[in-house]
């Protein structure tokens, strides 16, 4: 019974793919979603083999990832992951009142002053990470998209980039200033890059994850900056900064492509005080640039 069952359910995982690849998630989607049935299963298979899956199966195994530590976010992927196995490829009930989705955690995100921001960019090891730190700080873009943009997505003419296939799949431009402009022409000139914005050690190849978040460790130890954040706090400074220089909430929420308004929102808590208008934080900043001589 027990091989039986494991069988049926490795079959299953196989469908679970196909699934997500015809529903056009992500790989990255379809690589977390997948990762997180198979423990399940590993799971199942150590606690409960010889019990064919069912709702409770599922609710215990939630309430051991809980009583592991494990981070909301991580709970919350669980349940999604194995949601849309029970119910799209199992066929099996799903009854959300012995299933209810965690609870979110309300944490507001962290965020650098203006002031830590020009430290940080000013402590760069090199020309070149000075440009990939302030480029992500301006445009407020996630880490994947930063290390996937190509030289053909920045329109210099009507002064925007092109987020190819953004979170959730979807495109959106995103405004940049005249500031920000003028820094990228320097930077392509000197740097040359190819096909990617930002390459890595070989031309025509993006840089790592990994070697980004290097960058800005980095700097911030060279700035003595010792407030806790990475990358994605950039972002987060990106939207308080401009709220609180008066930058309309729905323009934001759009340049930032969130889903929903309520995402962009909870950002205000950490402004001081906001204004009807775009102004891009970065225009009053004197950062030196340790542009190279020919």
């Amino acid at each position: 019974m027990r091989r039986q069952l494991k069988y049926i359910y490795d079959h299953h995982l196989d469908d679970f793919e196909e699934f997500m690849v015809l529903k056009n998630f992500s790989r990255r989607t379809v690589t977390a979603y997948m990762q997180a049935v198979y423990q399940f299963l590993d799971w199942w298979d150590d606690n409960c083999p010889d019990i064919p899956m069912s709702d409770d199966v599922v609710r215990k195994y939630l309430v051991f990832r809980f009583e592991s530590n494990k981070a909301w976010q991580t709970v919350n992927s669980d349940y999604s992951a194995i949601q849309k196995w029970f119910k799209n490829v199992l066929m099996l009930r799903w009854d959300i009142q012995k299933l209810p989705r965690p609870r979110k955690e309300r944490q507001l995100p962290r965020v650098f002053s203006r002031e830590d921001i020009v430290k940080i960019i000013e402590g760069a090891s090199t020309f070149k990470h000075q440009v990939l730190l302030t480029f992500i700080y301006v445009t407020g873009v996630r880490l994947s998209e930063a290390i996937h943009m190509r030289i053909d997505d920045v329109d210099g003419n009507r002064k925007q980039i092109r987020i190819a296939k953004g979170k959730g799949g979807k495109d959106r431009y995103v405004l940049i200033p005249d500031v920000l402009l003028e820094l990228l022409r320097t930077y392509y000139l000197r740097e040359r890059p190819e096909e990617y914005l930002f390459n890595g050690k070989n031309k025509g190849k993006p840089l790592s994850q990994r070697a980004v978040q290097w960058a800005l460790q980095e700097a911030k130890k060279n700035a003595g900056v010792k407030r806790p954040g990475g990358i994605h706090t950039l972002r987060n400074c990106y939207a308080t900064h401009h709220l609180e220089g008066g930058t309309d909430l729905v323009f934001l929420q759009e340049q930032m492509g969130h889903k929903q308004l309520k995402t962009t929102i909870r950002y205000i808590g950490l402004c001081v005080e906001r204004h009807r208008y775009v102004q891009h934080p970065i225009n009053g900043m004197a950062i030196r640039y340790q542009i190279p001589t020919a």
